[in-house]
């Protein structure tokens, strides 16, 4: 038999303590947060929260981390259930059946480390651990993301791209891959998230300065990549896409075109009007299992 930690927390929360757990001895860890499809039969999350799933081979190690969870007074004060006895697994290897190559794009994919597509020459691929416990693709507003940069960059090659909140990185790495310009951008508010896309850029073969990671709000890049770019992409929430509508406005080259994502099916109208108000157009929608992308052009 193994063990299993399981922990519900504020979704904010999900990715720093997924990564503890690895330091706490887990053999693997699951992240289940909004973005993540649950698999048939596993419990509802509560709103706005996230579940961190860690298996140990020992109990004694699973006790302890519980221990040291408990303990934490960086993520506030934490429910931490018992270990739960489950059917012994090599849990280091099994969760990677539910990670597979994805065609995101008419020319992109993104794979794990351990399977390479049937792809095509001319194709692009973008590797993503799914262990990270950071964006991969499987989620619908990365996925509408990644299919539209692959459309955009067909049309406009060598367009420059802002990736705001980057996450790990994908959306710049595939932009990289699929021949942006010289000024590929990615932001970030989160450290960690910085560190991640980095450790991704390497393990996909860029350059160290390829990609231009920086730990900054768009208004506060330094030049040369303050200045407006061909390609803006966000895949963020709503409040944060509508406070930051004037920064990110900013970014758009005339002509250029701004993809908005991380928005429900609801909420496309909303993002479209605070973007109006900066001088944008309207150019487009597409949805996706209830969650929607807008697009936006300065004339």
């Amino acid at each position: 038999m193994s063990w299993s930690l399981v922990v519900t927390l504020p979704e904010e929360h999900g990715e720093t303590l997924g990564a503890l757990l690895f330091d706490l001895g887990a053999l693997g860890v699951e992240v289940q947060d909004s973005e993540l499809t649950l698999m048939p039969g596993t419990p509802a999350l509560p709103e706005g929260a996230a579940r961190c799933i860690a298996h140990f081979e020992e109990r004694s190690a699973a006790n302890e981390a519980a221990t040291a969870v408990r303990e934490l007074t960086l993520l506030g004060r934490l429910e931490v259930p018992p270990p739960l006895e489950v059917p012994a697994e090599n849990w280091a290897t099994a969760w990677r059946k539910f990670h597979r190559p994805v065609k995101v794009g008419p020319r992109s994919w993104i794979h794990p480390p351990w399977e390479i597509p049937d792809h095509v020459k001319g194709d692009a691929l973008v590797c993503i651990d799914p262990g990270m416990a950071f964006g991969t693709g499987s989620h619908a507003t990365t996925a509408l993301c990644l299919e539209r940069i692959d459309e955009l960059l067909g049309k406009t090659p060598g367009a420059d791209l802002l990736d705001i909140g980057t996450g790990s990185g994908i959306l710049a790495l595939l932009a990289v891959k699929l021949g942006a310009g010289a000024r590929v951008v990615g932001t970030e508010n989160d450290p960690l998230s910085i560190t991640v896309a980095k450790e991704n850029a390497e393990r996909n073969g860029l350059a160290a300065d390829r990609i231009t990671w920086r730990l900054k709000s768009p208004d506060e890049l330094e030049p040369p990549y303050d200045a407006p770019y061909g390609i803006v992409v966000a895949n963020i929430l709503l409040n944060t896409l509508t406070a930051l509508a004037p920064q990110i406005a900013a970014k758009v080259a005339p002509g250029g075109r701004l993809v908005l994502s991380g928005l429900l099916s609801q909420q496309g109208g909303l993002a479209e009007q605070a973007y109006e108000q900066q001088g944008l157009r309207r150019a487009g929608r597409r949805e996706r299992e209830g969650w929607v992308r807008v697009e936006l052009v300065r004339p």
